[in-house]
């Protein structure tokens, strides 16, 4: 039974959101104390989809690098679109963008309470079309905002 669903949401869905899903399922699996492969089984589902993805795209090869030097797989990913189902089923949606949010809300208004950027401070860019070091420089955007994130929900337990 899944007791927690969070779902990030960007533009295409091949940049920054299949970046923060994988740093979540990391984040969420050493909090559980599970291999990342047994999240859902631990009750926690993460997912990601795209404002305008079409669907079935893969991640972006800069981001699969990025990923890759922090010891994270993201080759598999395929893209998702954002559909109500998607943000019905989730506890938490994070955007990379507050256009990302109005989307999500466009789609889902009564999603309000549980809709917010990732990053309280401002939107995280796309790095899509930049060099390698400025998706290296999204990753870790995402990944102390994802930290805040999971602090707000599971505690200090969740700070590494």
């Amino acid at each position: 039974m899944i007791e927690y669903s969070l779902l990030l949401v960007c533009t295409g869905n091949t940049c920054r959101s299949p970046m923060a899903e994988g740093v979540a399922k990391r984040m969420l699996a050493e909090l559980k104390r599970v291999p990342i492969d047994q999240l859902e089984a631990a009750g926690v589902r993460v997912r990601s989809a795209g404002v305008m993805s079409g669907g079935g795209s893969p991640a972006s090869a800069e981001a699969v690098e990025a990923m890759q030097q922090i010891g994270i797989d993201i080759a598999d990913h395929q893209s998702s679109a954002l559909t109500e189902d998607l943000i019905q089923d989730a506890d938490a949606v994070y955007t990379m963008t507050e256009g990302h949010r109005q989307a999500v809300l466009m789609l889902s208004p009564n999603a309000s309470a549980k809709t917010q950027r990732l990053d309280p401070e401002g939107d995280i860019i796309d790095p899509i079309g930049a060099p390698l070091e400025v998706y290296r420089q999204t990753a870790e955007m995402i990944r102390r905002a994802l930290e805040q994130r999971i602090t707000e929900r599971y505690g200090d337990a969740a700070k590494r």
